[in-house]
């Protein structure tokens, strides 16, 4: 009898704790529900946003490069790679603009950055005027890239000529904007102009997160001002480095206000990039949207897998302090 009231008081108290672990499951499952619905309600008008104005076009885009579409007509007929082939084969205005872009890709990248990292160093010494420059090289940046562009074909057009007349120095009778040879150039110059100050920000915020005692450490030990940033400053600056030339790179590969504005991809197609060709194509006289937009798509995979190889490289070479 004694051992039955034992068992019957242990399975008692047994179901009371299996109830209340219950309880404790079922209220902890409510409150992550809970968490999970207020979370899903928070995001809810992006992702719709994203979905309406991002995803479904870039999707119908994707569709509408295997098209011959003209971007009016009712009439959309399948035409499988053709558009695809005919870019890569046939169409040396699009292969001119690969190379076109290569060229001012590389470029403003590498004088963007080493523009950018110098005045960074440059400015971080200059200790009375270190605010006042800093606002000075960044305030280009503020303005859109069209008020810039129109502002610098007024220079190479107007102020240059009106200079050379007043100078006579050969140099401002160039024609920037109509010769094949420097119109490139010329935009590139506008384009490094225009972002410098956007890095430099960046390498100045690298800078100042550096540890002062390492650099101490480094003066200690007789490292010279040149060593101090070969070995320390710039492999402990490799994180703003990707940051800046991911930047650069991406926007570079894109660029179109700068060169529409200034150039319209002229002298010629001296200066026309894939996007002002991709706008040529389905928006100028042709209406060759489905050919325009499988150039797009070719545009946007040279952005995803020369972005890619840049971050794993640039990503591999960062160090901590």
């Amino acid at each position: 009898m004694a051992n039955f009231a034992l068992t019957g008081l242990f399975n008692k108290f047994y179901g009371v704790v299996i109830r209340k672990g219950d309880l404790l499951m079922n209220l902890s499952y409510r409150k992550k529900l809970k968490d999970l619905s207020s979370l899903l309600l928070f995001i809810a008008p992006f992702t719709v946003l994203y979905i309406i104005f991002l995803l479904f076009p870039l999707v119908q885009g994707a569709f509408y490069s295997f098209t011959d579409w003209n971007g009016i007509s009712s009439n959309v007929r399948f035409i499988g790679l053709a558009n695809y082939i005919e870019a890569f084969t046939n169409d040396k205005r699009f292969i001119n603009s690969l190379i076109v872009t290569g060229k001012y890709t590389v470029a403003t990248v590498l004088i963007s950055n080493v523009v950018g990292l110098g005045l960074a160093l440059f400015i971080e010494n200059s200790v009375k005027i270190k605010s006042m420059l800093r606002t000075l090289f960044f305030v280009p940046y503020i303005f859109s890239l069209v008020v810039v562009g129109f502002s610098w074909k007024f220079i190479y057009t107007k102020i240059a000529t009106n200079i050379y007349q007043l100078t006579n120095i050969g140099f401002f009778n160039l024609d920037f904007l109509g010769s094949h040879k420097i119109a490139l150039i010329s935009v590139i110059f506008m384009s490094v102009w225009h972002g410098m100050g956007y890095y430099m920000l960046i390498y100045i915020a690298g800078i100042q997160s550096i540890d002062q005692y390492i650099l101490e450490a480094a003066t200690i030990d007789g490292a010279s001002g040149w060593k101090k940033f070969r070995y320390i400053k710039f492999p402990l600056l490799m994180p703003s480095v990707t940051i800046c030339v991911f930047t650069c790179l991406a926007g570079s590969l894109k660029v179109f206000e700068s060169i529409f504005v200034l150039t319209s991809g002229g002298p010629g197609y001296a200066t026309e990039t894939i996007a002002v060709n991709i706008y040529n194509e389905a928006f100028g006289s042709a209406n060759l949207y489905g050919y325009g937009t499988a150039k797009a798509v070719v545009l946007a995979l040279i952005i995803m897998v020369v972005s890619f190889i840049q971050l794993s490289y640039f990503k591999s070479k960062e160090v901590e302090a």
